[in-house]
């Protein structure tokens, strides 16, 4: 196939971490030439100037205001020339031989039009853990992957079209099941293929942000509901209740604590009960 990627990242207000990622992708080894395009919302702090430093690596570079995160997603993909998109938001980091990995399986599964993996968590430079994905097919209840190790077809973007701007917070899980529920081929590889920090908009500890992408998600499955008769009313609303039962009871330990210690709390839990509150097949840490 000999796959050009196109890497998009978004920034907005983001000097503290946005050189980290600019460096995982520009030293990134590849076969085949990369695109990256740089799309930030209109900041004033130094995020701008840090990306100016390495104009030499970025082929498109825009500052302006826009809509939020999913809004410069679509701007920069519109502008990718790749046959295949990342998106990495700049809190977030690829990692050692990523693309060189993602032009690999492209290379020998031709067939593909979406890739993921498994996602390494950080907090403040901390590893934190590796959440597994799970299983495709529960997609049309809960979000199972995670959006920084995803690489998708621009051709399959151009059929299922991009980020619905509705949502705040989890219009990667209406991207992702839209993809899904079209039909588009899915292949998971077990490498880690990007870092996510547990500082971004969707892994806010806050409570009413919790909320927020919990009823987000519920909207996006009713929504997309009618494309799956097998799953029923019932085995959602479980699902749901079964996962704010899980927001809780890490409530205390997730607002009061880091999350290196939330963390070690949560194991703590899991080894006196046993077993967890919320089933594997949405994804594992």
């Amino acid at each position: 196939m000999h796959p050009k990627i196109s890497i998009v990242t978004t920034s907005f207000y983001t000097e503290k971490t946005i050189e980290k990622t600019i460096l995982s992708v520009i030293n990134q080894q590849k076969i085949y030439p990369l695109q990256y395009i740089v799309v930030d919302g209109g900041s004033t702090d130094n995020t701008c100037k840090i990306i100016q430093k390495y104009a030499d690596y970025i082929n498109i570079f825009i500052s302006e205001p826009d809509s939020g995160a999913y809004d410069a997603m679509n701007k920069g993909i519109n502008l990718a020339t790749g046959e295949i998109i990342g998106v990495i938001n700049s809190d977030d980091w690829y990692l050692k031989n990523a693309i060189k990995i993602v032009e690999s399986e492209f290379d020998k599964n031709p067939e593909i039009d979406i890739l993921y993996s498994p996602i390494e968590n950080y907090y403040q430079g901390e590893y934190i853990a590796t959440f597994i994905p799970g299983k495709l097919e529960k997609l049309s209840i809960r979000f199972t992957l995670n959006h920084p190790s995803c690489f998708i077809k621009k051709s399959a973007y151009t059929v299922a079209g991009l980020y619905d701007l509705q949502y705040k917070i989890a219009a990667d899980y209406e991207m992702t099941l839209r993809l899904f529920s079209s039909g588009f081929k899915f292949h998971f590889i077990e490498n880690p293929l990007a870092a996510y920090s547990l500082n971004g908009m969707s892994s806010s500890p806050l409570p009413w942000d919790r909320v927020k992408l919990i009823k987000e998600c519920w909207e996006i499955s009713k929504k997309a509901s009618e494309h799956f008769p097998e799953i029923s009313e019932n085995q959602r609303t479980k699902a749901y209740i079964a996962w704010i039962i899980n927001e809780v009871f890490a409530l205390p330990a997730r607002y009061f604590f880091k999350p290196p210690t939330a963390r070690k709390i949560k194991n703590i839990v899991k080894n006196i009960i046993k077993k967890t509150t919320v089933n594997s097949e949405y994804g594992k840490w």
